[in-house]
């Protein structure tokens, strides 16, 4: 008996010591922004259903405005990636943003009566930011700054699209784009994603890389989300 004690003891000291994965890390060292980003207000309203249609409108405006810049960065890290296997399910990801995602907003665009002056606007501050982080990330040719910039954009709206609960009878308009970022095929893009970045061997350099990346793109969703319910800008640069 006391030696079983012992093993189990063991065997439960080297799970707690068990190191943090690199994804794990990095959103260790974004700290309560984290918390912010995946329990903000917007995501509250959107599944009681109070969301105002201005308030989403602004929001799906902007957020449309970098799908192209998403794609690209998305497609760099395809491309990137080291083995086909590696590549076949960011590939498939990419088909579905051009695809269902895509086709959500146009769609989101004529319910809510949106002339093509509003669905033109200008980008916010912050929807250009976070449009050139996307860029500069994917032309950096580094893959793990890709990733870690991908992942927050992911990750962070699978922990909200999972933690959301949808009243009775909500709009498409609002449990559409829950069901978008919910569910077993987005849980495991995100699994696919982590799983690129944590697998990479990186030297202190790069990790640095990869968490100057994470942050920012962690301050740019949290500005994002603050523009599209107060209708500032963001953030400016």
């Amino acid at each position: 008996m006391l030696m079983r004690a012992i093993v189990v003891l063991q065997l439960a000291a080297g799970v707690a010591a068990a190191p943090q994965t690199t994804t794990e890390w990095l959103r260790s060292e974004a700290g309560s922004a984290w918390t912010k980003i995946t329990t903000d207000p917007f995501v509250q309203q959107l599944a009681a259903g109070t969301l105002p249609n201005a308030t989403l409108a602004r929001y799906l405006v902007q957020d449309h405005k970098f799908v192209d810049a998403f794609m690209v960065l998305l497609a760099s890290m395809v491309a990137h990636a080291p083995t086909l296997v590696d590549r076949v399910p960011g590939a498939k990801f990419l088909g579905l943003i051009a695809g269902d995602e895509n086709s959500y907003f146009l769609r989101s665009f004529d319910a809510l009566g949106l002339s093509e002056a509003e669905i033109n606007a200008p980008p916010a501050p912050v929807t250009k930011r976070f449009d050139a982080l996307m860029r500069n990330a994917a032309a950096s040719g580094k893959l793990h700054e890709m990733l870690a910039v991908l992942v927050v954009a992911e990750w962070s709206y699978l922990t909200w699209g999972e933690a959301a609960r949808p009243v009775a009878g909500l709009s498409w308009l609002h449990l559409e784009w829950i069901d978008l970022h919910r569910g077993d095929y987005f849980a495991s893009v995100i699994a696919y994603l982590r799983g690129q970045l944590d697998k990479l061997e990186l030297t202190a350099a790069q990790r640095a890389e990869a968490r100057a990346a994470f942050l920012e793109a962690v301050a740019c969703e949290k500005a994002f989300w603050e523009m599209a319910r107060d209708g500032d800008g963001g953030g400016e640069l």
